[in-house]
């Protein structure tokens, strides 16, 4: 036994054999910048009294739409809450009722229900809550119609019941009279309603003239108590930053590159060099300019994000694994033929087999390849096939004396 782990130990020494995986990979050629999100921006303001936001975030609205309603008092907004709530329910009861007679849709109701549930349910689990509220009013108004359908509530009785809704509404909408304003915007753009105090600090006019350390010295203005949000006009957006010279490298006004930002927007963003400014110790402002996902970046200022210039997709190899040989490659027929290459070796059942390889990008401590096909051009197809590095090969790290063919499994 000790003369058989003595072998052991030193055959592992004398020849150590590590290999490793290689497998599909994706990397980018970025730098980290640090930066603010410029629009057309103009705060909206009330003139006092209760103030209840009647549009979601980054709805669009066209000019002279509403975008809040102004209470006089908390009971009048009380009162408009409850109409709101009876109005919900007639506008179902009465759905429901139209619907009580039609056998094809009485029986697509729990078919219904269910995706409704579902899509509910993923949008709840993939953090997006854009359509939340419009999918529980579906889902509320389907299950009130169930249950009218399976309930064996009459007709007349429904019918009574959306009467005395209705005579609720009237009176409602009565005493409410004169008790409330609406807050309109005298342009067409997309509603937010934070406003931040950058809205007047930082212009699309301000992008020209904007140098490093002014950017870093910004502070925002006092927001005012009154304020109700901000309307977002035009469809160009901005995304503005300072960076050192070196990692620019050939940037230009004009040139397209991908933003994407840390969190917030779960999007690569194709965006257009719109500015960059003098030199000023080492670093410029570079204004980035996007036409896309405006109402989705809505409630976006200060961010983080990863500026790519370039994306690289190839075979990850460690940079051990890498090797420039001088090797002989015999075929089926027993022809040799002498290859130079960058190449790996691979573990191919008992044997390592040589497979040569471009170099496509160079990672901290790994490099991303592509299979050399040129340098196996008067190779046999089969012969060929056999030298094509693919993801999942076992590439060799380690061993001695490598060479094509060897046997390196016993």
């Amino acid at each position: 036994m000790l003369l058989y782990f003595s072998y052991s130990i030193f055959t592992y020494l004398a020849d150590p054999l590590t290999t490793t995986i290689a497998y599909e990979y994706r990397s980018d050629e970025a730098v980290t910048v640090s930066g603010y999100l410029v629009r057309e921006e103009e705060v909206l303001t009330s003139s006092g009294g209760l103030v209840y936001i009647t549009r979601n975030e980054g709805e669009r609205i066209s000019a002279g739409g509403s975008v809040a309603t102004l209470y006089a008092s908390q009971q009048a907004l009380d009162q408009a809450m409850e109409l709101e709530q009876l109005e919900e329910q007639l506008e179902q009861l009465e759905f429901a009722q139209s619907v009580a007679s039609g056998s094809q849709q009485v029986l697509r109701l729990d078919s219904d229900i269910m995706d409704s549930v579902f899509a509910l349910r993923a949008g709840a689990a993939s953090g997006d809550l854009s359509d939340i509220s419009s999918q529980s009013d579906s889902l509320r108004a389907m299950i009130l119609k169930r249950s009218y359908t399976y309930s064996g509530v009459g007709e007349e009785q429904m019918q009574q019941q959306i009467d005395t809704l209705s005579q609720q509404i009237s009176a409602l909408r009565a005493t409410s009279q004169g008790s409330s304003s609406r807050i309109t915007t005298e342009r067409s753009g997309y509603f937010s309603a934070l406003a931040d105090g950058y809205e007047g600090v930082l212009t699309p006019e301000s992008l020209e003239t904007l140098t490093p350390s002014a950017l870093r010295s910004l502070q925002p203005a006092s927001v005012s108590e009154d304020s109700v949000g901000k309307m977002i006009y035009g469809t160009t957006w901005y995304y503005v930053t300072a960076m050192a010279v070196e990692d620019m490298g050939k940037m230009a006004v004009g040139d397209t590159v991908t933003l994407r930002f840390m969190s917030g927007l779960d999007q690569d963003l194709s965006m257009e060099v719109h500015d960059i400014s003098d030199e000023e110790n080492g670093e410029r402002v570079v204004a980035l300019s996007c036409e896309d996902y405006l109402s989705n970046t809505t409630l976006l200022r200060h961010q983080n994000a990863q500026l790519i210039f370039h994306t690289y997709s190839g075979i990850r190899v460690p940079v051990g694994a890498l090797r420039v040989v001088t090797d002989v490659i015999t075929d089926e027929d027993g022809n040799q033929t002498e290859v130079s290459a960058t190449a790996v070796y691979c573990r191919m059942g008992r044997w390592a087999r040589l497979k040569p390889v471009k170099v496509l990008y160079q990672g901290e401590d790994y490099y991303l390849v592509e299979a050399d096909t040129e340098s196996l051009s008067g190779m046999g197809e089969t012969q060929r096939e056999s030298r094509i590095l693919r993801g999942g090969d076992e590439v060799i790290l380690t061993a001695s004396d490598l060479y094509d063919g060897k046997v390196i499994d016993e």
